[in-house]
């Protein structure tokens, strides 16, 4: 039985309407929310000793292919302002019960399964698990000490700063994007103790690099970019450099030894979906940084047409399984979606009412 793909994304999200857009494409009409809709749909969980059962009235019954765990909020209830503490935690913890527990909506592929995702939020535990599985990557440390921070750049040389959190965004005029987060800091950078100990930073061995390489892992595919300035040279963070005229993005086949940890990694850390990003260094080694379970990844297309992002990702979440074939579908294209009434409506959403952060991102 053919289901109906749960996209958990608010109204303004692009990747949402993009792959809104696509399904509707193939004929199949999908659930787009944040959240379980307060006071605009009605919910029931039964459960006993030989059941257990979730009702979902905006689905009407019919079966969920995949659940897409994009931008999940929490619900927001419709009642008496008295009472909206109350009832926005009852909502919020009822939600997070109902998407913890294993088949509520049935044998819907999720991605990401909510613990997983959680789990895999977290830096710490992503160098944990690369650890295990002898996967290479910078030496860190994370501190609020100053005199730490010195100590790592007078035995390293150099020291990548980084926050937990990127900060970007895009100037109105020019729109060139600028990112906080990532600063390179050696012998001749001011150390402030008091501006280090506001909050921890993440400070990573420097790693002398050819080239970055982006890599989206949708289920059983894998696509990778090369990422760099010009034909072999790096930027220390590129995302801030995407749009710069010597910046060169290609597609790029990984070393087998390469693919087949990272594909462990993802199954470390039980995820389905995840945007990685490594390092190559000047004598070809491949280093991990990070992994991130909600990334960005349609931007892939647009830098390299012929890779079939948003294809992929629409038989992931119309079939529900992690080895969704991308054939049988009819062909859908970033170009198309950018010149579709989809896009144009969301223009003008965003437009009325614009985001408290910038939608088009490199994360």
């Amino acid at each position: 039985m053919p289901g109906r793909p749960l996209i958990l994304a608010p109204a303004d999200d692009p990747h949402a309407c993009a792959l809104a857009w696509a399904i509707r494409r193939q004929g199949v009409e999908p659930v787009w929310t944040p959240s379980l809709r307060a006071g605009q749909s009605h919910y029931t969980f039964r459960i006993g000793a030989e059941h257990e059962a979730f009702q979902d009235a905006l689905l009407s019954g019919d079966r969920v292919s995949a659940v897409w765990n994009r931008r999940v909020h929490d619900p927001v209830p419709d009642c008496a302002e008295e009472d909206r503490q109350f009832a926005t935690w009852e909502w919020k913890l009822f939600q997070r019960n109902v998407f913890a527990v294993d088949g509520a909506y049935g044998d819907a592929l999720w991605i990401n399964g909510f613990a997983a995702a959680q789990r895999a939020e977290h830096k710490l535990v992503q160098l944990s698990a690369c650890r295990r599985l002898g996967i290479p990557f910078p030496d860190t440390v994370v501190t609020t000490d100053a005199c730490e921070v010195a100590a790592l750049i007078r035995r390293w040389g150099q020291v990548v700063f980084k926050s937990f959190l990127v900060h970007q965004w895009e100037e109105r005029d020019s729109g060139r994007l600028h990112a906080v987060g990532v600063v390179l800091l050696n012998g001749d950078s001011e150390l402030p103790a008091d501006a280090i100990a506001v909050c921890p930073g993440i400070y990573q061995q420097y790693i002398e690099k050819r080239c970055d390489v982006r890599v989206t892992v949708m289920g059983n595919r894998l696509f990778a970019l090369r990422l760099g300035r010009g034909v072999d040279g790096a930027f220390v963070d590129w995302r801030g450099h995407s749009r710069d005229p010597e910046f060169r993005a290609e597609a790029m086949a990984l070393p087998v030894a390469v693919e087949a940890k990272l594909r462990e990694l993802m199954r470390e850390l039980g995820l389905v979906f995840g945007c990685i990003d490594l390092v190559v260094d000047k004598d070809g080694q491949f280093h991990f940084l990070e992994v991130n379970q909600a990334g960005q990844f349609l931007f892939m297309e647009d830098m390299i047409p012929d890779l079939p992002v948003l294809q992929t990702m629409t038989a992931l979440l119309v079939e529900g399984t992690v080895d969704a074939s991308v054939d049988v579908l009819k062909p859908v294209t970033m170009k198309d979606f950018w010149s579709s009434d989809a896009y144009a409506a969301l223009r003008e959403r965003v437009a009325r009412h614009r985001p408290e952060r910038p939608l088009f991102t490199l994360e």
